[in-house]
């Protein structure tokens, strides 16, 4: 796996979406960037005040699902890099648990290869999210829906 092209790590500490970004940025040289940073919500699924959110994942098998997912992807397009970050552990209301960042030589091809590793996370990537409420505790059984069709 080229490093400059392709970085990703799972974290259990919170980040700075936007310092982590513009590191990343110093060494990525394509002029089309889009970027995707996603915050827990306040409200659980079924709109309780949220104390916490819980993700977790079995560590290995995460990562390399993750790493071979971003490798294929990355062959579709000779100038694609691609940066992902993803919490896991206990998250708070409003800190963020995923920053994607896509470069390319064009916006449009940054963009579409964006929204597909952003669904692809969301939907395919064994991560488990528990809502933690002053009430109790859920385990989060669907994802939110896209709200339109890729």
């Amino acid at each position: 796996m080229d490093n400059l092209r392709i970085q990703f790590k799972i974290l259990e500490e919170t980040f700075n979406p936007y310092k982590e970004f513009e590191l990343w940025e110093k060494v990525n040289k394509n002029s089309a960037n889009s970027l995707f940073i996603g915050r827990v919500r306040p409200f659980d699924q079924f709109g309780n005040d949220l104390k916490k959110l819980e993700i977790v994942h079995y560590k290995g098998m995460t990562e390399n699902y993750i790493k071979r997912y971003l490798m294929k992807i990355s062959e579709k397009q000779d100038d694609l890099c691609i940066f992902l970050l993803h919490r896991i552990g206990f998250i708070y209301p409003n800190e963020p648990i995923i920053l994607i960042a896509v470069s390319a030589n064009h916006r449009g091809i940054a963009n579409k290869y964006l929204q597909e590793i952003l669904e692809f996370t969301k939907y395919k990537v064994p991560f488990w999210k528990k809502e933690w409420t002053f009430k109790g505790s859920s385990w989060v059984k669907k994802n939110t829906e896209l709200g339109f069709e890729l």
